[in-house]
């Protein structure tokens, strides 16, 4: 479980291109057993140009079931020509890597995470506005 660092196409490094959503703080930072921490984020590969859309999930809060994972992550594969129709639809956006931030790009993209996307690949359309939609890839779809 959780997000190798590494590109598994060629290993290099995955740097930030967007952070979508956060909650909470992360483990050990609040209460002792008894947080949240939450997170969507696009990692890009530096070196082939792939990416990551990443969603992270611990919930240690108390009192919690013996059998539930405290730690859940989830990952769809993003092409090269879906991080630049991200990148097309963050252009208005003041700070690409603030979760919190509240311009449009990201309303939409918080609104969406994760909407139809099943599958471990995903695509990123821009929507009539301009504003990014994140939707799962289906087949034969470039």
């Amino acid at each position: 479980m959780g997000l190798m660092s590494g590109c598994e196409r060629c290993g290099v490094a995955r740097r930030p291109v967007a952070e979508i959503h956060e909650r909470g703080v992360p483990h050990g930072s609040g209460p002792e057993h008894s947080q949240v921490h939450d997170y969507t984020r696009v990692l890009e590969c530096p070196e082939c140009g792939h990416g990551v859309l990443y969603h992270f999930s611990h919930d240690c809060f108390w009192p919690w079931e013996p059998d539930d994972p405290w730690d859940m992550d989830w990952t769809w594969r993003l092409e090269p020509e879906d991080l630049a129709r991200l990148r097309q639809g963050l252009a208005g956006c003041p700070d690409p890597l603030f979760a919190r931030c509240a311009c449009p790009a990201h309303g939409a993209l918080r609104d969406d995470r994760r909407a139809d996307v099943t599958e471990d690949e995903a695509r990123v359309l821009l929507a009539d506005d301009g504003l990014p939609t994140v939707r799962r890839r289906r087949d034969g779809q470039r």
